[in-house]
């Protein structure tokens, strides 16, 4: 059934702090319970989805290839132990953290054991190629296979992996990396799930894994801007009565 063409679109409203969205005008957040923070966005025209061209076709499971499927050793047993026995190609995981517990030493450990055998690309967008290199060194992790790239456009991102075609894929931090054409700030709830989305079309599509770092708060939930006072800017990882500025 071929696609049909696009209704006419609807209005929509959005809350300013969380991003939640309703199909009529309220004076309370839904979500974050913030008052007056709701206000019409920009409508998307909405389209009933047909059938469309398919990736792979459907086949008998029993015809399923599991050879490039099955666990890979990361260079790191007790990681492998988190993992149930290594990496998966393919694969997405996230390792979130509170800042300065070791994920972007962990990760860059593992990038160069993979190295050895494989090729890997290592995206830093908190640090520069400068100050990975030099942990690098430190660690004994330099290696011709493992391309490093200090990047904080999704596009730019996507272009490297093009490029480089990595077997692993490290993407340090996931709040550092922004889509030009998606609204919010980079780390924000609307950003933060478009960048994970598109990593993961690309990890499945190109049998990649992928690793993305999430830094964690205090009150251990994953960081990023989800709540920002409209008055001042003020922002905070959770819902609060009163701005703290």
């Amino acid at each position: 059934m071929p696609r049909t063409a696009a209704r006419p679109a609807r209005p929509r409203y959005r809350c300013s702090e969380c991003g939640w969205e309703a199909a009529k005008w309220v004076g309370r957040c839904g979500e974050c319970q913030a008052w007056g923070s709701v206000a019409e966005a920009e409508a998307v025209p909405t389209t009933r989805v047909g059938s469309g061209p398919v990736t792979t076709p459907a086949v008998p499971i029993g015809q399923v290839e599991v050879k490039h499927s099955v666990h890979r050793p990361s260079g790191v047993a007790e990681l492998d132990r988190v993992l149930g026995g290594g990496i998966v190609p393919g694969a997405t995981l996230l390792l979130a953290g509170e800042p300065g517990v070791g994920k972007s030493t962990l990760l860059l450990e593992v990038a160069a054991q993979t190295a050895r055998t494989h090729r890997v690309l290592y995206v830093t967008g908190e640090e520069s190629a400068g100050q990975v290199r030099l942990r690098a060194d430190r660690t004994d992790g330099v290696h011709d296979e493992l391309y490093l790239a200090a990047e904080t456009d999704l596009g730019a991102v996507l272009t490297h992996i093009e490029q480089v075609r990595p077997t692993l894929l490290v993407v340090d931090s996931v709040q550092t990396i922004g889509a030009a054409d998606v609204e919010g700030v980079p780390g924000g709830v609307t950003q933060v799930k478009e960048v994970a989305a598109a990593l993961i079309r690309v990890a499945k599509t190109r049998n990649i894994t992928t690793v993305m770092v999430g830094h964690v708060t205090k009150d251990g939930a994953i960081a990023g801007p989800r709540y920002r006072c409209s008055e001042c800017g003020w922002e905070a990882a959770k819902w609060v009565g009163r701005c703290g500025e």
